[in-house]
């Protein structure tokens, strides 16, 4: 995969994320019979166009990156002809609206999941307990193990797989073992002192990696193990980083010029990957638009359950002032990210 075919695949998969969101919106506000204007691909210039019968204007703008939809009554000023007049968002019941908005982070979750559903139908990579690389000066080279030698035993144990290995060597720091290896249909007994690196056992390899197929009740546990594992993580990464325990460089924004360097990174590492990467990104899209700031989708949460609340509509100076806010927080972390981007640019492989 060469490096223009990565990045016109970088540019597709972010820009994909998006339309998915917007689609979500999308989606529920035609299930809740509100009228959309638009639903368009990309950004800029209007280059083709078509009405379709229920009325909506799809599309294509000049630069193909992301896209957007234009749902009736988002802005209660908005001039909108009588015959549509019962069909505009501002009109509707409030778990209508609530469904609306919640559903562009709803649609990218479940793109998530199904990508993440894809890639483990397509295999996974597991550590073996053949060696696969052996360190310079380390026990295993000094002690004569080779790469492809199959470590069958540890002392009397059995060794099966790396995590075998892993949680056994450990038990011996600065200790003489014997490991029993398969080396070209032979089996040898290799007699070998352990090194000891924080307290625990030492050799020095690495192991082979082979490609499994799951079947269908593992893959589908392990996607949504997946999903739940990185949702508690994001929301607690998120909390020490407005708890002032998770340094802001460390959790430094990410610009579109960011992202999609990632996502080429990724590409280049083989479509699989990509697939991954599209869907975590797809997550942390859908859990990021739920920051309760305009103009984000959970901005626009909290102005519902106000005026919900109060029984009246939240003015306008109040709704333009809390959305000034969002805009220049979102507006300084952009021109961050893009500086970090530029000085000090994501290497996905250095992670």
């Amino acid at each position: 995969m060469n490096v223009v075919f990565q990045y016109i695949l970088a540019i597709l998969g972010f820009s994909l994320i998006i339309i998915v969101h917007e689609f979500g919106h999308f989606i529920f506000a035609k299930i809740n019979k509100i009228f959309v204007e638009e639903f368009f691909i990309g950004m800029g210039p209007k280059i083709l166009k078509f009405k379709s019968k229920s009325g909506t204007l799809w599309g294509l703008s000049a630069i193909p990156v992301g896209g957007y939809n234009k749902i009736s009554g988002m802005d209660r000023d908005e001039k909108v002809p009588e015959d549509r007049k019962e069909s505009v968002y501002y009109k509707k019941p409030f778990h209508v609206k609530f469904s609306v908005i919640f559903g562009g982070a709803m649609m990218n979750i479940i793109f998530a999941v199904i990508l993440i559903i894809v890639f483990f139908s397509m295999g996974i990579y597991s550590p073996t307990n053949t060696i696969g690389f052996i360190e310079k000066d380390s026990p295993a080279q000094t002690y004569g193990l080779n790469v492809n030698d199959k470590i069958l035993y540890l002392n009397d144990t059995q060794i099966k797989n790396w995590d075998d290995f892993s949680v056994n060597v450990k038990k011996f720091p600065d200790k003489e073992v014997v490991f029993k290896v398969l080396r070209n249909k032979n089996e040898l007994n290799i007699k070998v002192k352990l090194g000891a690196k924080e307290g625990q056992g030492y050799l020095g390899i690495s192991p082979t990696l082979e490609k499994i197929k799951m079947n269908p009740p593992g893959i589908i546990k392990a996607s949504f193990k997946l999903v739940g594992d990185f949702t508690v993580t994001y929301f607690k990464l998120l909390g020490m980083l407005f708890t002032g325990k998770l340094p802001f460089l460390q959790a430094r924004p990410v610009s579109p010029l960011g992202v999609v360097t990632i996502f080429q990174q990724s590409a280049a590492m083989g479509f699989q990957n990509f697939l991954m990467l599209v869907a975590l990104v797809s997550l942390i899209l859908g859990f990021s638009n739920l920051i309760p700031l305009l103009p984000l989708d959970g901005g626009h949460i909290i102005i519902m359950m106000i005026e919900s609340i109060r029984k009246k509509p939240v003015s306008k100076k109040s709704v333009q002032i809390y959305n000034n806010i969002g805009i220049i927080i979102f507006i300084s972390l952009f021109v961050i990210g893009f500086v970090f981007d530029i000085i000090k640019p994501i290497n996905i492989s250095n992670m």
